[in-house]
């Protein structure tokens, strides 16, 4: 009898070991990792070695029963859902109590771009890396230069042009530049994921450029503002770039999942108000309140619908009118107005003269 309880006790002890060893070497929050990105896998009928197969191209995990390209074709159409489940995943870790060591968040954070992002390659269609080129054709079409694209996101630069021909030439072809561009985002799958690396949603970017070409005095006004903001504003732009960088580490489509969403609405709404107070903090010195103000609600007007449908009570209070200054607009859009009607009065006494002289 006493035997037989060494026996037991001694196999168990053995269990205890190899279980033990088994896990040697992973935390807590490497294994809780494990078992949620195995959870994602399984709510789409995937198996976890399967897909690491297919995403390392065969050098881990263990190859499907089935066809290799079958498979692969059953996971790239669930792949969106595979992508949004397992940034979740990571979010919540990355943010809990079990993974507080730097190390192990990096681990975790390697583990997901190895699982998760290893798809990318087998599953990406062509227009996951021709999309932006082609957004920047539509600039092209629109006689207007490609390199814009990049400034009208965070509003940097400036966004429109940088003289008044530039900035007619661009208002006037509005229309036709964002048609051109929803036309090739609807024909890309992959569009929301490329749109989101860049800091780009069409329809806060519709709304941008609108009120700035209802404002062309005003912005060539303050032209400089946009061009050389102060330090203190450089600042801002600095901190916005690096932690969105960071957050796209972890979250490549940022307003996919709720903890993402919430981090990204953040950081824009902070970024917000971190220019907003520089700018009071300078005592407008260099740029008018007016066109801080409309700098202002160009942010706000940038801002995704998800933003403003998340955070109503902080956007409202952020993107209030009172802190546009609006009240003021019409003095420079009004003197530009008057300049071009001055203009064109002068072209049609001019054109009249030259009409008399040619009589006689």
């Amino acid at each position: 009898m006493e035997r037989t309880y060494v026996l037991v006790l001694l196999s168990l002890a053995s269990l205890v070991a190899m279980v033990t060893s088994q896990q040697q070497g992973q935390s807590q929050c490497q294994l809780r990792f494990v078992q949620s990105a195995t959870a994602c896998m399984q709510n789409a009928s995937l198996n976890i070695q399967n897909v690491q197969y297919v995403a390392s191209n065969g050098t881990s995990g263990s190859p499907p029963s089935e066809n290799l390209n079958t498979y692969r074709a059953r996971v790239c159409q669930v792949k969106p859902q595979l992508d949004i489940c397992g940034q979740s995943v990571t979010q919540r870790l990355m943010n809990s109590s079990l993974c507080t060591n730097q190390i192990e968040k990096q681990s975790i954070l390697s583990s997901f771009q190895t699982t998760f992002g290893g798809l990318d390659s087998n599953c990406a269609q062509p227009c996951r890396y021709s999309l932006m080129d082609e957004l920047r054709q539509c600039y092209s079409f629109a006689n207007l230069r490609p390199t814009m694209i990049s400034d009208i996101a965070l509003v940097k630069n400036a966004i429109i042009g940088e003289n008044y021909d530039q900035v007619y030439n661009f208002c006037r072809n509005r229309n036709s530049l964002v048609q051109c561009m929803q036309q090739k985002v609807l024909q890309c799958p992959h569009s929301a994921r490329v749109l989101a690396q860049y800091d780009l949603d069409l329809r806060s970017f519709e709304r941008g450029i609108d009120l700035l070409c209802d404002n062309i005095g005003l912005y060539l006004a303050g032209i400089h503002c946009f061009k050389n903001p102060i330090p203190e504003v450089r600042i801002c732009y600095q901190n916005l770039d690096r932690r969105m960088q960071n957050l796209r580490m972890v979250a490549p489509q940022p307003t996919a999942d709720q903890i993402s969403l919430s981090q990204f609405c953040s950081i824009r709404l902070e970024q917000i108000d971190c220019e907003m107070g520089a700018w009071a903090r300078h005592q407008y010195q260099t740029c008018e309140r007016v066109v801080t103000g409309m700098r202002n609600e160009l942010s706000c007007k940038l801002l995704p619908d998800r933003c403003r449908a998340a955070y109503p009570q902080l956007v409202n209070n952020m993107c209030n009118p009172l802190n546009y200054f609006a009240e003021d607009r019409w003095r420079y859009n009004g003197a530009e107005r008057k300049d071009c009607s001055i203009l064109g009065l002068f072209a049609a006494v001019a054109f009249s003269v030259l009409m008399r002289m040619s009589e006689n």
